[in-house]
């Protein structure tokens, strides 16, 4: 029996603890989402303001994933950054037909978006 991948979520802050880096495997749907957005929040409480999503490993994204990723660039604006990398292709198609990579920027590789979230 074949049953759909569950969604994983697994945070670490980067050697300068500054970077929050999830890793999001899975499908992040409506139920994953509303487990997801208070373990982010969580992470924002402690003083994290730089995040960084490696998706490549995420298979689907429903809305309630969308706006939990827009709602803590929301809270981080002006004070940090959240940033996606390493996007799988449909979930890529998915953040362009949305619009949210007009809000949210991409970048290819983990390496790169750390660089560039240290950099702010």
């Amino acid at each position: 029996m074949n049953h759909p991948p569950q969604f994983n979520a697994a945070l670490t802050l980067d050697p300068s603890g500054k970077v929050c880096v999830v890793v999001a495997t899975g499908k992040l749907d409506m139920v994953a989402a509303d487990e997801f957005e208070p373990l982010l929040e969580g992470q924002f409480r402690t003083g994290t303001r730089h995040f960084v999503f490696d998706l490549g490993g995420l298979e689907y994204i429903g809305s309630l994933g969308l706006q939990a990723f827009l709602r803590l660039a929301n809270r981080v604006r002006g004070a940090g950054a959240v940033v996606l990398c390493d996007v799988a292709p449909p979930v890529r198609r998915l953040l362009e037909l949305t619009k949210v990579t007009q809000v949210l920027k991409l970048y290819p590789s983990r390496a790169d978006a750390i660089d560039a979230v240290r950099s702010l």
